[in-house]
């Protein structure tokens, strides 16, 4: 079954879903991660900067990278997705 990566624009749901091609659900059960945990940060809108070194490493254990090319693409990821994201017009009092 295809998934459609254009749904999940997140950099960490990006880089899960084309590079260990799993969900992130699977992937917190292997590497110990509570999934809330990382939803939260997906829902939050957390930068790859604030992301907790030990997730980027584990990304890299998971897909056989070092861990600067697991950062690297993660800030690709980041960058059309901070673009992309709707920008609050209002103002509130």
């Amino acid at each position: 079954m295809k998934v459609n990566t254009f749904v999940y624009t997140h950099p960490i749901n990006m880089y899960v879903i084309q590079h260990l091609a799993m969900p992130v659900e699977t992937f917190c059960a292997l590497y110990g991660f509570k999934q809330g945990t990382v939803s939260s940060w997906i829902t939050r809108n957390k930068t790859v900067d604030s992301l907790p070194v030990t997730f980027i490493y584990c990304l890299g254990l998971a897909s056989s990278k070092p861990m600067d090319f697991v950062y690297q693409k993660l800030l690709d990821y980041e960058e059309p997705y901070l673009k992309r994201k709707r920008i609050k017009r209002r103002i509130d009092l």
